[in-house]
This record gives structure tokens, C-alpha cells and sequence, in this order.
């Protein structure tokens, strides 16, 4: 019998998926399964547990999005190696990261206008009411399941070309990433309840819990574009894991 599977044993507490979730965490807490330790493969682990191969990647599914594993097509799951502290707040481009876990990537736009800059907006984007703006609003799914509604303004001071993009197919960040050199980039995180417009704009319930990234990008003191970011508080979770300097 190999090594592995007498330290992995459920614990008989709530879904069995839940259970393997926790089962594989415990290898990788205690260190016996160190970064870049390779994940035995979904039809073994089945096997042992005596499961279908679909719970099994729902456990690996979840410790994928909670990047402590690392899934690669063909090769197999892997250990995350730790990111640094800043990697929690990177600019993640979805089309690129949803594929990673796994998971379906789709993308719809919803609106792409140029509009007037209002005072809050404006103040965010250190430009004067009234200035030209590129106003998209777009969704990402992973697997049918929306798990974020992308809200962005863009400078068209800064970058006139965004007026003539239809963002139909590519999203914003993608565009941007490569249009626009940024020398800074500041975050805001924080928790709402969904109203009535966006628990529809994200197909959940209205009051229902959603974690916000805001996030401005600058040009030296000027803004490129300020984004909101919001996520269905049941289909998006942040982790961190790093050692001390």
C-alpha cells in the first residue's frame, strides 16, 4: 500500500467532499506534503475513499481556488508553493486564471459607453465632473456560475484608444494590461449586501453577502482607471500563506 494513503483517512464530519478537502489539507499543515509535492491523482484518491472521481475534484477544485494546490493540465495536482504577500492583490486576468483552476471560463459584456465624469467619479479618477470616461460593466463566469461583475472607468485623457474598443470578446483588464504601462496600483476590500440591481447582475439573493476589490492604477499622480470588482461572497475566497522575512 503506498505511503500516502495511510495518512489520509476522513474524519466522518459533514459532506465527503468537505471531508477529502480537509483530509489532503492535513498533509500539506503538517509539512508532509511540502510545496511542488505531487497530489495523488483524482481516480486513485476516488479509490481509496471510496467516492466517485467528481467529489474528488471538488475537493481539489476548492484547494485549487484557495491556490494551495496547484492543478496542471496532464502533469496533475501539485502543492502551491507560497506566494508572496503582495500576490493576493495582483492583477489577475480572469480569462487566464479561471482556466488555471480548472474551471470554464466565459465572459459577457454589458455595457461599453463613453460617458461624462459625475463628482465621485471624478474625484477617483483625479479628474475634473464632466471629463470623457470609458464606462464597460462585464461579467466572468467559471463554469456557468458568475463569480465576478467588473464595474471599470478608464481615463480617456490617458488613453483614448479604450473609446474605440468594443470589449465584446476581450476584457478590460487584458486590453489594459498590455495598453497601459501602470507605475502604481492601490486596493480597497471591502463587504456589502447586494441590492435589489446587483444581486441580478450577479444571480444571487438580494441581501446576500459580496466581497468588493476596488482598485485604482496610476501613471505616476495620474489615474488610469479605477475598477470595482464584485464577487458573490459564496464563490470567492482570498488566501494567503507566506513565512516571515
Amino acid at each position: 500500500m503506498p505511503d500516502w494513503k495511510h495518512h489520509l483517512t476522513l474524519d466522518g464530519t459533514g459532506p465527503v467532499y468537505d471531508q477529502i478537502k480537509r483530509a489532503i489539507l492535513s498533509n500539506i499543515h503538517s509539512g508532509d506534503w511540502p510545496p511542488g509535492h505531487r497530489i495523488p491523482a483524482e481516480e486513485d484518491l476516488a479509490a481509496h475513499f471510496g467516492t466517485a472521481r467528481m467529489t474528488v475534484n471538488r475537493a481539489l477544485r476548492a484547494l485549487t481556488e484557495s491556490r494551495l494546490i496547484v492543478r496542471k493540465r496532464r502533469a496533475g495536482s501539485f502543492v502551491a508553493h507560497p506566494p508572496s504577500p503582495s500576490a493576493m492583490l495582483e492583477i489577475v486576468d480572469m480569462a487566464s486564471a479561471i482556466p488555471a483552476r480548472g474551471q470554464r471560463y466565459q465572459y459577457e459584456c454589458l455595457r461599453n459607453e463613453t460617458v461624462e465624469a459625475d463628482s465621485e467619479t471624478a474625484r477617483r479618477l483625479r479628474v475634473e465632473p464632466g471629463a470623457p470616461l470609458r464606462h464597460i460593466i462585464c461579467r466572468h463566469r467559471a463554469d456557468d456560475a458568475i463569480v465576478e461583475l467588473e464595474e471599470r472607468w478608464i481615463n480617456l485623457a490617458l488613453l483614448p484608444d479604450a473609446a474605440n474598443q468594443s470589449f465584446t470578446d476581450t476584457a478590460p483588464v487584458a486590453w489594459l494590461l498590455a495598453a497601459a504601462p501602470w507605475t502604481e496600483a492601490e486596493h480597497t476590500v471591502s463587504a456589502r449586501n447586494a441590492n435589489g440591481r446587483l444581486a441580478e447582475l450577479i444571480n444571487t439573493q438580494a441581501g446576500a453577502a459580496c466581497l468588493v476589490l476596488e482598485r485604482r492604477t496610476f501613471q505616476g499622480d495620474a489615474v488610469v482607471t479605477f475598477a470595482r470588482l464584485t464577487h458573490p461572497g459564496d464563490k470567492h475566497q482570498m488566501t494567503e500563506r507566506f513565512v516571515p522575512e
